[in-house]
């Protein structure tokens, strides 16, 4: 979705009201213009037909044609005279409308009273030409509006947009971290401080709550460490006294490397929980035998079985983390196994690893917690294994990059790049 910026709305919405208002004005203008005119010119009409009826005191037929004015009155019972004025042939009674005669404009009236029928044709030929004058004029100041409508526009937005990216730029120089700084409420606009305000209130409740979950870190890293050193201890005990059988002796090595392994694991865990860069050295990793390793316990914590094959198609080495290398592979096998009835492959190629199940693919929010779109599901439902939203959060630590190759009602293919 495009973002608009809200200087170009304000730009936009001030520009539109200006130019509504300068058309309503104009409009407005010529309306009142022509309906004086036309009162004037009746007013004008009235006069000089009461005049010419005051002064036509004779049953006889008038016709007068001047340039300016032509006037005829056909009393009651009189024929039409033979040769009318060209203005006024071819009328019926009752007309009035602008006429153009050549270069002239004349206002014409032929209108049935008392005495007669009345023909009056007056010249305003030059109300037009004032008219048109007066419309180019009415023209060019609405024009010459818009034009500084248009700079008063961007004046105003400028002026009302100021405080607002002000007050943005301030929010995205707030470095994220522990103790983060409060922001200027020094804004003179209720609405701004109201803003800073609250985002500084909400800065204090988020380093709160980042407080409370510091306590909850030390208090489970203290919680989950004791009792692994007190089974650790008591295996070293165990193979102190050296009496079990040596059957019992393999167990005993099993359980030693699953509580080596459940340390290792809270460790990453408790690091990746706390963004800590961790303090283990990098080694060379061989990623097929770690694969191999994985599948192998998976076989007897969740019966895998013969489900999950391993296809060595080149060497891959790695200088990382092995413990975390380790997590992340489990994890995602450990994921398709548990979502998954049928075989699960896994191929290592030159630069690549990938994991291919048959099943019925991964939901839309699955999809989105594994590239690290979001980070948690909606619902808030427990996620299989520690999470694949722990994965993106192993990938991210490794420096790997994580892909989804296929994911349909055939099943889901994920590729990961070292």
């Amino acid at each position: 979705m495009s973002l608009k910026s809200i200087s170009r709305k304000v730009y936009r919405s001030i520009l539109l009201v200006s130019v509504i208002s300068v058309i309503a004005m104009v409009a407005t203008v010529l309306l009142v213009n022509e309906d004086l005119e036309h009162t004037m010119l009746e007013v004008e009409f009235a006069q000089e037909r009461d005049f010419i009826l005051m002064n036509n005191k004779s049953d006889e037929t008038l016709v007068w044609d001047t340039p300016n004015i032509a006037v005829v009155f056909i009393p009651t019972g009189q024929p039409h005279p033979a040769a009318l004025p060209p203005i006024f042939r071819g009328l019926p009674e009752n007309y009035s409308a602008e006429i153009e005669l050549g270069s002239q404009t004349y206002l014409v009236t032929v209108k049935r009273i008392e005495t007669g029928l009345l023909y009056v044709a007056k010249d305003i030929t030059h109300f037009e030409d004032r008219e048109a004058l007066f419309q180019i004029a009415l023209i060019v100041i609405a024009l010459i509006i818009i034009a500084l409508s248009l700079v008063l526009a961007a004046l105003s937005t400028r002026h009302i947009a100021r405080p607002l990216t002000l007050l943005s730029k301030r929010i995205s120089r707030i470095p994220v971290g522990a103790n983060m700084p409060r922001m200027e409420t020094d804004y003179t606009d209720a609405e701004l401080h109201s803003i800073a305000t609250t985002f500084n209130r909400f800065l204090d409740e988020l380093e709160s709550y980042v407080r409370r979950e510091q306590s909850l870190l030390s208090l489970a890293s203290h919680e989950l460490r004791t009792p692994i050193a007190v089974m650790c201890g008591a295996l070293d005990i165990l193979e102190l006294r050296n009496q079990l059988h040596p059957n019992d002796q393999a167990t005993l090595k099993r359980v030693r490397r699953s509580c080596d392994e459940m340390r290792d694991n809270v460790n990453v865990l408790l690091r990746l929980a706390r963004r800590e860069p961790g303090d283990q050295t990098p080694e060379i990793v061989h990623v097929a035998p770690v694969i191999q390793q994985v599948i192998d316990d998976l076989k007897i914590s969740h019966r895998a079985g013969d489900r999950v094959t391993l296809e060595t198609e080149s060497f891959l080495t790695v200088s990382t983390d092995p413990v975390m290398v380790r997590m992340l592979l489990r994890n995602l096998i450990q994921n398709a196994l548990q979502h998954t009835h049928q075989d699960i492959r896994v191929t290592v190629s030159k630069n690549a690893i990938e994991i291919e199940d048959r099943g019925t693919g991964l939901t839309a929010d699955q999809q989105a917690i594994l590239l690290g779109q979001k980070k948690i599901s909606p619902n808030g439902a427990a996620l299989s294994g520690l999470g694949l939203y722990i994965v993106t959060l192993m990938t991210e630590r490794l420096g790997w990059k994580l892909e989804i190759a296929q994911t349909d009602s055939n099943g889901t293919r994920i590729r990961l790049r070292p």
